[in-house]
């Protein structure tokens, strides 16, 4: 997966999760566009995805469709069923904590090293995000848009390629948990924003360690929400 972008366009326009590849490098395009969709929330847990469905919709043909799945299937985004098609990993108790826990682990120790990182610039940028993410709340997607955003500013600050690819994978992983979590709190939740702004004033009071703990606290409250929801 390609790193991810800087903040350079309308939060709200995600249309490309949704447009046609174009021909150009399509084995790649596939994969590209997958895990975007993955990281998104698109595609939802316990989704099936078909290979001939897929490759309808992305106006492509199977093989590229079959090897970005195959792909996403190693990088445990997926996983292989009997009829050939993949589906996105069921919401379990014992994966969602596991995720929560490296996620904790990994993104705790990218904010760390960024801290001393982040100039002013950045650190404005933050704040724009922050208070961006309120403002589209109701829009779902751009919200988990600018989320991401925020996040991976930060990421790619801490200047670890190994460390953010496997934040990446994690992120791969997470998504359609995370739209989950969000659809089942609520438009109207508050506690998810003041994260975002607590982060950045901790980092603007170069406080790596009170960055880091508002940071685990907002990667776990979609977690929390799932692990306790009622059962069906």
């Amino acid at each position: 997966m390609q790193p991810l972008q800087q903040r350079d366009s309308d939060p709200a326009d995600y249309s490309p999760l949704l447009k046609p590849i174009s021909p150009t490098s399509v084995n790649d395009a596939v994969y590209q566009t997958l895990s975007q969709r993955l990281i998104y929330g698109v595609y939802q847990a316990g989704q099936v995805l078909g290979i001939q469905e897929l490759a309808d919709d992305l106006h492509t043909s199977t093989m590229p469709v079959r090897e970005a799945l195959r792909r996403l299937v190693a990088q445990k985004a997926l996983e292989p069923m009997r009829s050939r098609s993949m589906r996105v990993p069921l919401i379990t108790a014992d994966r969602l904590l596991d995720l929560r826990r490296v996620r904790l682990l990994a993104e705790g120790q990218a904010i760390e090293w960024a801290c001393a990182q982040l100039d002013a610039a950045a650190l404005n940028t933050l704040e724009a995000l922050a208070i961006d993410i309120q403002r589209v709340r109701t829009d779902l997607t751009a919200s988990l848009a600018l989320n991401l955003q925020f996040h991976f500013l930060i990421y790619r600050a801490a200047h670890s390629q190994v460390l953010l690819a496997v934040i990446e994978n994690l992120w791969l992983q997470s998504g359609p948990y995370l739209r989950a979590a969000r659809e089942q709190c609520g438009i109207e939740r508050e506690a998810v924003d003041d994260h975002h702004h607590a982060i950045v004033a901790c980092l603007r009071a170069g406080d790596s360690e009170g960055a880091k703990q508002a940071l685990q606290a907002d990667i776990s409250w979609p977690f929390d929400q799932l692990c306790n929801r009622p059962s069906d």
